[in-house]
Order: structure tokens, then sequence, then C-alpha cells
């Protein structure tokens, strides 16, 4: 259940990072209580992650335990309220909903995230964000106890939420809206469409690297000032959409902070604008 020396570029969708002291999977609540404990109790730094996807870990070896719950599976339909577990997938999920007439998930088809980060980080794409959907969240807490929380009590905003102040959710109910499954399955398809002609699909990448300042957007800010195409080592800033950076082959998380910083320095200096990562950096 626990692994030691583990290689973290392996469990993230940007295939970059070192290796971290510990490593856990758990398949179900009973382990992830005893993990957090046994965490608590040889004083570990807990960071849990679901797929992997809008973070940055370093190159150099963290000491510390990184908890993955992209085992810990679930789905349990009752009219149109929805428990789902951490390791859900969001595009999987989408098509499983749309099957059963449930409708709010397409939007989030293309986000390459499990519901654990989704809720931590209230993923969102074309008008709809987790905290429209979710209800309540179920939580380990830091000392290893279950406790629930009513959506409201998260603070849900722009890429952002209190849960980690709380502890590591696995499983959340969501209310979904009734709809006829080929209305659910075309809206899926077209934002799936649009997302592979405006987003590098199919290689490495964290996700969005920065969040879109308000009336503005950080990618079109970034391409604006020339750096679309722009790299360092094998860390590229995209040409099809300046705000991913995408990982060549051996990407190093050095070359990722070189990069952003080059691209917050000319925004702001441009502009007056300073760009606010939405990627998590683990230092």
């Amino acid at each position: 259940m626990i692994f030691q020396n583990e290689l973290l570029k392996n469990h993230t969708t940007f295939k970059i990072g070192g290796y971290v002291k510990f490593f856990s999977k758990p398949k179900n609540v009973k382990e992830l209580v005893y993990v957090v404990k046994l965490s608590k109790d040889k004083n570990l730094r807990i960071i849990p992650i679901s797929n992997g996807s809008d973070i940055i870990f370093p190159d150099y070896e963290l000491n510390a335990i990184v908890i993955k719950l992209d085992e810990m599976k679930g789905i349990n339909i009752s009219d149109d309220i929805v428990e789902i577990f951490s390791g859900e997938g969001l595009p999987k999920l989408a098509i499983y909903l749309e099957n059963y007439g449930l409708s709010g998930f397409e939007y989030l088809y293309g986000i390459p995230g499990k519901i654990g980060g989704a809720v931590c980080k209230n993923a969102g794409a074309y008008g709809v964000e987790i905290k429209n959907l979710l209800l309540k969240a179920f939580v380990v807490n830091w000392e290893g106890e279950i406790i629930e929380l009513n959506s409201s009590e998260l603070n849900l905003r722009y890429r952002e939420s209190d849960l980690l102040k709380y502890g590591i959710l696995y499983k959340a109910i969501f209310k979904l809206k009734k709809d006829n499954p080929e209305n659910i399955r075309k809206r899926r398809e077209e934002f799936s469409e649009i997302r592979k002609k405006t987003q590098p699909y199919g290689i490495p990448t964290a996700g969005c690297m920065f969040k879109n300042p308000s009336g503005n957007s950080a990618g079109k800010l970034i391409e604006s000032v020339g750096l679309k195409g722009f790299r360092i080592g094998d860390i590229k800033i995209s040409e099809k959409h300046a705000n991913f950076f995408i990982n060549l082959g051996n990407g190093k998380a050095e070359d990722v902070l070189k990069l952003m910083e080059i691209a917050k320095k000319r925004v702001y200096e441009e502009y007056g604008i300073i760009l606010e990562e939405e990627v998590v950096i683990i230092k």
C-alpha cells in the first residue's frame, strides 16, 4: 500500500517530477484513513493528487508522501443525484452519465482530470463549474477522520477551493439535470471538437498554466507578447494555445518555472497585468 522512492513524472499528465520518499494508492476509504493516520504519526507531509494534472512537482526528491486517488472508484445513481468517488475520470464519467440522461459533466468532458482534483480546483469549462453541480463532499481530514461538508463550506471559486484546509476528498455528491442522451452527446462532441481545435491534444501538458485575468485571456496575453512557440530545454509554450506549456520529452520543472517567469514578466511589462498561476507548484 505504501511504496518508497517513487518517480513522480510517471504519475502526472505533464510527465515531470523527481522522486518522492513515500507513495500510496489507496483503493478505498479504509485504506485512505490508514495512510493518513500513519503519515500523521510519522509527521510526513501529505500531498494528495488524483490524475496528476494541474500540478508541477520539482525535479529534486521530496521528503513527503504523495497519495494518489485514482484507484478510488465508484458511481452510484439515484434519480438525478449521483455519488462519485475521487478516482473517477471526467471524460469517462461524462459518457457514463450521458447514457443515463444526466447532464452537467459533458461540459467538463475534455478536462484530463478526475473528481478529486476537479472538486479541489473547481474545474470548469464552457460556463459550467463543479460548484454548479456539487451538493456534498466527503473528506478524510488530516487527523484521519471522515467528515461531511456542504458545497458552500468549500468556498468554491475560480479554479480554487478551501478543500485542502479540511483534508482529502474521497467521494462527492452531485445534483445533475435530466436531458435526452442525444442532446447531451451532441453538446459533448461539440465541446470536444472546440477543445481539439484550440488546445494541444495527446501530448504531455499540465493543463492551463495561468488563470484568466478578469476580462482577459491569459493565452492571448502571452501570445501577444510574442511567446508562442518559445522554448527552454524541452518545455515549450504551445503554438496552438499559449496558456499551455508542452513537454517535448525530457522536460524539467526548473525550465517550466523559468518559462512561467518570462511569461509573467513580459505580460506585466506590456500590460501591467499580473498573471496568477492556475497550476499548483510543489516545492
